[in-house]
């Protein structure tokens, strides 16, 4: 089989015309330090989103936002918040995220004033796994906070999504760095010190721990100055009623996140992978479902523009549609790490059907589209797609749309080179490029119409393109 690379990013297009012409604005959800964000429903498609407007003229609160945009289209996680696409005017930029309605884990600790050692064990998984997945990736989130993780809904099982990257630095771990960043309650003693690295995000998880276990902070002060020098200094105590009734295993992953010796403070791996996150949310044994097993071997055998269509269709679709396939996702990635390998997989499908090695690794393979030897979230939910996910019309006119680059109602050889980022001058290229045009062109004119793009997903409809 011919190397066939995709890639998420492709899909997040920036445009420069007016949001408006596209999204219908619905209400305030809240303001921020860097702007007011809006719920809003695409026209086309009739999907809900949340957007983040920014104002351009302040330049730090760009530089800030700039940072977060290019954060946020490389990390693929089911808890990390998803971004669509970005509109800019002169003085504005539009940041189009998936909507999270649920409110934040902070309204959650502030209502339930504290929770089980099991409910808080789920949330700390969920957000280690996150944060581990964010570390691999060289990205160190700095501002990690109970505002920061938000529910998808309000039903009180919601998954957590991680949002707001702004503060965010590209480094990996054995990077130093030296800028101060983040919230008093939150930060780490050595970010005070201006010489810290990715575990500085642990200790903030830790604090987070803490809290969901008390309802209260474990570093605090009458004001900022106060609750800083109570950071540097390090000292908590688990003197706090509630921990009567919390176990050692959970004051043991506490002080070994909040341990000022950066050394002996665990990484976020290590996190996910104590005793009391896994005992009390243990792994289950992942099954993938026939349905879905089917799906998968259909997709790698399709045809490469459809496999192209549907990612930028799977890119967009909400957590509604798809938290089956998302929890199926996370039962199959059994080490947390934010990605499935060939032998979580090859579990996941033995346990349901059985299917020989090399047939497998076939898979494995057909379903990476970015080559790093791995199934990706986005590679896993595209490669798993039922059609009802695909079929949403004006889904399917935005992908269109993304290809056909100058309106015109075709998608050209050089349009498709241009949408899926390979603008360069090869033959390989361009030899590749042409397959995906044949593959869908019916009538031989050297071009995708409509048409032809709707019969390419399998797709009937009595509506023409406008």
């Amino acid at each position: 089989m011919s190397t066939f690379t995709l890639k998420r990013q492709w899909f997040i297009t920036s445009r420069v015309h007016d949001i408006k012409s596209e999204y219908i604005f619905i209400e305030e959800l809240g303001k921020g330090t860097f702007g007011k964000v809006f719920k809003a429903m695409h026209k086309e498609s009739n999907l809900e989103r949340a957007i983040k407007v920014i104002i351009k003229p302040n330049i730090s609160e760009y530089a800030t936002f700039i940072t977060e945009l290019g954060i946020l289209k490389t990390l693929d996680h089911p808890n990390i918040v998803n971004i669509i696409e970005t509109f800019e005017t002169e003085n504005l930029c539009f940041l189009v995220l998936e909507l999270c309605s649920g409110g934040d884990l902070l309204d959650r600790i502030v209502k339930n004033k504290s929770f089980s050692e099991q409910g808080a064990a789920q949330i700390m998984k969920t957000l280690f796994s996150a944060i581990w997945y964010c570390h691999r990736n060289n990205i160190c989130h700095l501002d990690l906070k109970p505002e920061n993780c938000v529910y998808f809904s309000n039903d009180p099982n919601s998954d957590i999504k991680l949002i707001d990257f702004g503060l965010s630095i590209v480094a990996s771990e054995e990077d130093i760095l030296h800028d101060v960043r983040g919230t008093p309650y939150y930060i780490a003693p050595e970010v005070l010190s201006k010489n810290y690295n990715n575990k500085a995000d642990c200790w903030s998880l830790g604090v987070i721990m803490y809290m969901l276990l008390t309802g209260v902070f474990p570093f605090n002060g009458r004001n900022n100055q106060e609750i800083l020098m109570s950071v540097y200094n390090g000292s908590y105590s688990f003197r706090h009623p509630n921990f009567k009734y919390v176990s050692e295993a959970a004051k043991d992953l506490i002080s070994k996140l909040l341990v000022k010796d950066v050394g002996r403070r665990l990484s976020a791996e290590q996190a996910f992978n104590h005793e009391w996150i896994q005992g009390l949310n243990p792994a289950i044994a992942p099954s993938l479902p026939m349905e879905y097993i089917n799906n998968i071997v259909k997709f790698v055998n399709s045809r490469n523009m459809k496999k192209a269509a549907m990612m930028y269709i799977a890119s967009k679709l909400t957590e509604q549609e798809l938290h089956e396939l998302r929890d199926i996702f996370k039962e199959i990635d059994a080490n947390g790490d934010g990605f499935i390998n060939s032998d979580e997989l090859q579990r996941a499908i033995i346990s349901s059907h059985t299917i020989p090695q090399q047939r497998l690794d076939f898979i494995v393979s057909g379903v990476d589209f970015n080559q790093n030897g791995m199934i990706d979230y986005i590679e896993f939910i595209t490669a798993c797609l039922k059609k009802q996910h695909y079929s949403n019309l004006g889904l399917i006119k935005s992908a269109f749309r993304h290809f056909d680059r100058d309106g015109s109602g075709f998608i050209t050889p050089d349009e498709l080179k241009q949408a899926m980022c390979c603008n360069e001058m090869n033959a390989e290229i361009d030899a590749r490029v042409e397959r995906m045009i044949l593959e869908a062109d019916t009538n031989d004119d050297g071009k995708i119409d409509y048409a032809e793009f709707l019969a390419l997903l399998s797709v009937q409809s009595l509506h023409s393109f406008t």
